[in-house]
């Protein structure tokens, strides 16, 4: 995947999903909020690693309390901003019940989520000394069970 200039804005994702769910009966407001969330969710657990400044501009995390513009630009670059539609996808069939095209979707972001986790590690590597993902310390007193 070669990434291409621009990112996805808060009303295209929205328009997206709005096609491939026609006369959805979720609100507006509530499908934003979610794109909030996911935002705050990509940014925590994908965007720690990246330089000060470099993502703090874009996302819907950082709209506030206010009303999520339509023309705010969201948290992951192109081409992996095509997570968003299928994020939302997958919530509505999730909130209607439709576990199988639930399924389909949830599926199809899991696979742009893994690929933008990779292409973030890749541009920007864990910082020396720090551990990544989970680590296990040991706190027994005898490290072995099998004590004579």
């Amino acid at each position: 995947m070669t990434l291409e200039e621009g990112t996805m804005t808060v009303g295209e994702a929205l328009a997206r999903a709005e096609e491939l769910r026609p006369g959805c009966q979720i609100t507006a407001r509530t499908r934003q909020r979610w794109l909030v969330e996911l935002d705050g969710m990509l940014r925590e657990k994908f965007f720690k690693n990246c330089p000060e400044g470099s993502y703090d501009a874009v996302g819907a995390d950082r709209a506030g309390n206010d009303q999520l513009a339509e023309d705010a630009e969201l948290l992951a670059p192109a081409p992996f901003d095509a997570l968003y539609p299928h994020y939302l996808c997958a919530r509505i069939d999730a909130a209607l019940g439709e576990t199988a095209r639930y399924a389909g979707e949830q599926s199809q972001y899991n696979a742009l989520a893994a690929e933008l986790a990779v292409w973030l590690r890749q541009r920007y590597p864990p910082r020396a000394g720090r551990a990544v993902g989970w680590v296990h310390v040991d706190t027994r007193p005898a490290k072995s069970r099998w004590t004579g």
